[in-house]
């Protein structure tokens, strides 16, 4: 690409400059692996389900990239793809321990930092010159230290605005470094094809190729009241963010609407036992996101997918918000006992806490005692959790045969895979 970028304007004490930085570390599940196990560098690596099951991708190296293997992938086709590679089935609680270290060294650089996943994050640095010097010496140096302090390569985009350094920093993976000065985020933008603007996906993308509309700039030609005329509110969100200029969904505040886990099983499954103990593990995965961001549910969700693939979701609205893995189990529970079809086998569950806000409401003079009670007992579960593993501690209901003491069941290959998400 051959841009010729004007020089940066002098910063401003009254007006400063925006500087985002987007942080995305390299293949995060399988570098972690790779620190517990150096043999596997520079091999075909992926993270997810059992490879004769049928459960999903979730991380895959570079080299099994090379073969069409990507995250979201069905566990079965990647096979196809990359026989050669070497399947893990993962580990949450390394992943979590060394995204906390991760955590503790942006809070070294600016207070201003919101985790999008266990391995994605947005750091605002306006008006940190005094502390860091130039928003691209920063980046380096946080490139350098992660390194240092973890072993774990990342990349960063960084620039004006948030979507323009997301964009960034996938363009500059692996371990790269991609800085757009301010007035350059159109020009930048510019060329890319129009998928690869966030929000832009298979529903969108075949709309706008029909208008001739293939690149970014392409967008760009088009006015405000055109795209509005065709595309509605839609129209002018796409019109701000093809000249790169953040929307509300890309300030740094933006928070997850849901958050969700769920599980697909390695075979469809009728027993009702093994479908709660699921459900109430994955009730406890959402209340420990709950908590980790100060959030309290006030929707609740339950999602089925039988073994034909008809899915069905089902949502229950609660009197007093929550983040508390019983109150979530419980409400989940009662929906899956109305809405199941016990003729049918199962071959998802998931766990979804919608509408979510911080602690600001008044709980029940009868109930808030009590609900105090189990909150500080869910915090000196976190604490142990965070020292021994999530596994460390769980609520009875989710414990079958195999976590009895000395049972033959214990040493046989896990049926579960348990994938998170916020949204």
């Amino acid at each position: 690409m051959d841009y010729q970028f004007p020089q940066s304007p002098a910063p401003s004490t009254q007006n400063p400059v925006p500087q985002i930085l987007h942080v995305d570390m390299d293949a995060f599940f399988v570098s972690v692996e790779e620190l517990e196990d150096p043999a596997l560098k520079g091999k075909a690596v992926i993270v997810g389900a059992d490879p004769d099951g049928r459960g999903v991708v979730a991380a895959a190296s570079y080299e099994a990239r090379k073969f069409g293997v990507h995250s979201a992938q069905p566990i079965q086709q990647a096979k196809k793809l990359c026989p050669h590679a070497i399947f893990l089935r993962g580990h949450y609680e390394k992943y979590r321990e060394h995204s906390d270290k991760i955590y503790r060294i942006f809070g070294e650089f600016t207070p201003v930092v919101e985790m999008m996943s266990i391995d994605e994050a947005y750091l605002d640095l306006t008006g940190c010159e005094r502390l860091h010097g130039s928003t691209l010496g920063a980046a380096d140096r946080l490139i350098r230290r992660i390194k240092e302090q973890t072993g774990l390569n990342c990349s960063i985009g960084a620039s004006t605005s948030h979507l323009v350094s997301k964009i960034a920093s996938d363009q500059a993976k692996p371990h790269g470094l991609l800085y757009v000065p301010p007035s350059c985020e159109a020009r930048f933008l510019a060329s890319l094809p129009i998928r690869r603007m966030p929000g832009i996906g298979k529903v969108t993308e075949p709309e706008l190729l029909s208008l001739g509309i293939h690149t970014i700039g392409d967008l760009q030609q088009w006015s405000q009241q055109g795209l509005r005329q065709r595309f509605g509110r839609y129209g002018e969100w796409l019109y701000v963010k093809a000249r790169g200029e953040d929307t509300d969904a890309y300030a740094y505040q933006e928070e997850p609407k849901s958050i969700s886990h769920e599980t697909t099983f390695d075979t469809d499954v009728n027993d009702s036992e093994e479908l709660k103990r699921s459900l109430s593990y994955l009730a406890q995965l959402v209340a420990r996101r709950l908590r980790d961001h100060g959030f309290y549910a006030r929707t609740v969700g339950l999602k089925l997918r039988y073994a034909d693939f008809r899915t069905l979701t089902r949502d229950v609205t609660l009197d007093e918000p929550t983040h508390l893995d019983s109150v979530i189990y419980e409400n989940v529970l009662r929906l899956f006992e109305r809405a199941r079809n016990p003729r049918l086998k199962v071959r998802l569950v998931g766990v979804r806490a919608s509408n979510l806000e911080r602690a600001t409401f008044q709980r029940s003079l009868l109930e808030a005692p009590a609900r105090d009670k189990l909150d500080r007992l869910y915090a000196a579960a976190d604490k142990v959790r965070d020292r021994f593993g999530f596994d460390a501690l769980q609520l009875a209901r989710s414990l079958g045969p195999a976590s009895e003491p000395g049972s033959a069941a214990r040493k046989r290959k896990p049926r579960r895979r348990f994938l998170g998400r916020e949204d």
